[in-house]
Formats: structure tokens, sequence, C-alpha cells
């Protein structure tokens, strides 16, 4: 795989046109993307009764409406530095009934300091696009900064050792799966352009390395399905 160094700009990429698109085209991508929001849920019920949550990268608001509608008396808040997806996301909550529970702000992640911290926070298939161990770190750094000392963090990206034999085959298969879905060739191919010129491939003990130097301890491994990985960790008390 080659990858190019310039970072990956979301406010063009995730435009208006795809925001309106990524629920669907998500789930060609990633085949087991709802067992994943399901197993999400799962790990994050012992937070408590009233919890608050953070979904950094908020997209279209998956996340929150899933929980929002499994945990009553939660409050989220979604950020993101695409307005259509948020745009997409305040529909959304509001089509679920839990606009009043859900606020969504337009910013970077890496520029946002709540003024209350969070019980909980998630960031679904957004790291991957951040290149580079510095930007990553930031990123990684500012949910932990948002995060109560003994607050959960659950993190699921593409990851893998890209010069790896194992690595190669389960890009294959991944590619292979998704094109078995109808996409045309010519999406086909824009789609295997945007993966491996756009996401950034950490192996898992390099990431590891990333959330323990952001400030977390004892990351988990809890979910994979080819390349997408999925891992809890803990801020320490």
């Amino acid at each position: 795989m080659t990858q190019a160094s310039e970072q990956f700009d979301p406010t063009a990429h995730f435009d208006e046109d795809l925001a309106g698109r990524y629920d669907r085209r998500i789930r060609l991508f990633c085949p087991s993307y709802d067992a994943l929001h399901h197993m999400i849920a799962s790990l994050l019920s012992p937070i408590g009764e009233h919890a608050r949550l953070l979904a950094a990268g908020v997209g279209t608001g998956a996340e929150i409406v899933n929980l929002g509608r499994l945990f009553p008396f939660w409050t989220f808040v979604g950020v993101d530095i695409s307005s259509d997806m948020l745009s997409a996301c305040r529909r959304r909550v509001s089509e679920a009934g839990i606009g009043n529970r859900a606020e969504c702000i337009n910013s970077r992640l890496q520029e946002y300091q709540s003024p209350l911290l969070f019980d909980a926070a998630i960031s679904v298939f957004v790291a991957h696009f951040i290149k580079g161990h510095e930007e990553k770190i930031k990123y990684f750094r500012a949910i932990a900064e948002n995060l109560k000392p003994g607050g959960t963090f659950v993190l699921a990206d593409l990851h893998g050792d890209t010069g790896s034999d194992d690595c190669k085959k389960l890009l294959d298969a991944w590619l292979f799966s998704y094109a078995l879905q109808g996409v045309s060739t010519e999406q086909f191919a824009k789609d295997k352009e945007h993966i491996l010129r756009d996401v950034d491939f950490v192996p898992e003990r390099e990431l590891y390395a990333l959330l323990t130097e952001a400030g977390f301890t004892s990351p988990v491994r809890f979910y994979q399905t080819f390349l997408f990985g999925g891992w809890v960790a803990t801020k320490p008390c």
C-alpha cells in the first residue's frame, strides 16, 4: 500500500452529497457495522443511568441515535468538523426524538473543550483519517482531556501493518467483499483510491502506544472485521 503524506480534508470529502448517502455506504464498506454499534452499547452500559457521552467525529449521528434509544437518561455532545455531516446528525437525532438530549458542535475535536467532563467517549471510523503520530496524539489527548477520571473510551478504526502479508490478505478480502455489494467498476476504483490515499493505517501495537501516550490505560480489542478494529480503554483515576 502507498499513501500520500498530506492530511485528509474531511470538510471537502464529507460534503452534503456524501452526508446524505453515508449511512447506506458505510454498511457496504463494513458488513458488521450494526453489530459494532450493538457491541459498543454493551460495553458502555455499565457507565451509569444518567451518563454524559462525547461522540468525536459524530458524522450523521448513528452512535447518538443508537445509544439514545437504549439509554433514555443519557445526554450527548457530538463534535464534527463537517457542517454537512452535522446537519444530517441534527436531523437524525431530531427524527429519533432525542434532540433535546443531544448537542451538535461544529469544531475540530482537538480544539473542543467541554465545560463539564464526560463519563465516556466514542470515536467511530475517524482517527484513521488523521495522518502522523503527533496529529493522532493530539486527537486522542483531546478526548482524554474531556473525560472524567475513570472514564471509558471506545475507539473503532481501520488499522494494520501495511508491510505484512496478513494485512495485504485482509485488504484484498475486504475489497472483494465491498465489490460484491453491487458497486459499479468506476465507483469501486474511486473508493479503492480513497482508501489507499486517505487512510493512515497503523499496526495495533502502535495504536496501543498512541493511546497510552495520550493518557489511556489497558486498551483491549473487542471487535474486528477485515481491517476494521474496535478497542475499549480507560482514563486512569
